[in-house]
């Protein structure tokens, strides 16, 4: 007797972790870790370098995948590795994936529901900002499209989802082109603006509705400050510039957050969390 779909199809999270001189994505990458098994009940693998893993571990991933880290991207802050996301589909040992950003709180068991959405490939389209309701969202430029998030993705393993990944690598190797192209800066290789190229691409410059996650990804900015409550409660401090005519005044806006997974921008503040 054949088994069951579920008992064929494997699930779990992946996540992609290379510390940079400023930040210790393999520390960020093990509290993530920690938040998927409690909230998701998944097994999680890192991608990860040599250099990254710690001399002392207190955390064993369900599977470490050592590669070669591609050194060569910077940001305005400095080094910052974050170039071989295409390899996701090759590396993982799952059927099916949740492919996260390491300083994405999970903090509810809603991503679940990414697996049984009827398609084999989804991530964000639109994003929500935690005290910023009127923020807009972000283009690849003034006149090209919106682009989507690889923040949060959800993968199976079939022929569109490896050929998505197979653009994703070649958009990263021919970047300044495709800048060129949709006139955006193209000095920095960010996966959210390679994502939205080749999807497109491999769609055939469609944008099928079900490939998109059926909620906004919620952001927690810069000027947004969030302090733990407990393991799923959290408070926001976020700081109102007013113009020059207010003479440079400042407001405090509060906010609590519970059960409500949310990426965190500012990574200095998911340092000073993951720490406590």
């Amino acid at each position: 007797m054949g088994r069951t779909r579920e008992e064929k199809m494997s699930k779990g999270a992946l996540l992609f972790a290379f510390n940079s001189p400023k930040f210790n994505y393999y520390t960020m990458a093990v509290a993530t870790a920690k938040r998927i098994n409690h909230f998701l009940n998944l097994p999680v693998t890192i991608v990860t370098d040599e250099d990254s893993i710690p001399s002392s571990i207190d955390y064993k991933f369900d599977n470490t995948i050592k590669v070669i880290a591609d050194k060569s991207n910077t940001r305005d802050w400095g080094m910052w590795i974050n170039k071989g996301r295409y390899q996701a589909y090759e590396l993982s040992p799952y059927d099916e994936t949740l492919l996260l950003d390491t300083d994405y709180m999970v903090n509810s068991d809603k991503l679940l529901t990414t697996f049984d959405l009827p398609t084999d490939f989804c991530c964000h389209d639109r994003t929500s900002y935690l005290m910023q309701p009127t923020m807009s969202q972000e283009v690849l430029s003034v006149y090209s499209v919106n682009t989507l998030w690889a923040t949060v993705i959800n993968f199976k393993k079939t022929k569109r989802a490896k050929s998505i990944f197979e653009c994703l690598k070649m958009v990263q190797n021919n970047f300044q082109h495709y800048g060129n192209i949709h006139g955006f800066i193209d000095s920095t290789f960010r996966n959210d603006y390679g994502l939205t190229i080749a999807t497109r691409i491999t769609n055939g410059h469609t944008t099928p509705i079900n490939d998109y996650i059926p909620w906004n990804l919620l952001h927690a900015g810069t000027n947004t400050k969030v302090y733990r409550n407990n393991d799923n409660e959290f408070n926001t401090e976020y700081t109102v510039m007013f113009d020059h005519w207010n003479r440079g005044k400042i407001r405090k806006e509060y906010m609590t957050i519970k059960d409500t997974d949310f990426h965190m921008m500012f990574k200095d503040n998911f340092m000073e969390l993951i720490r406590e």
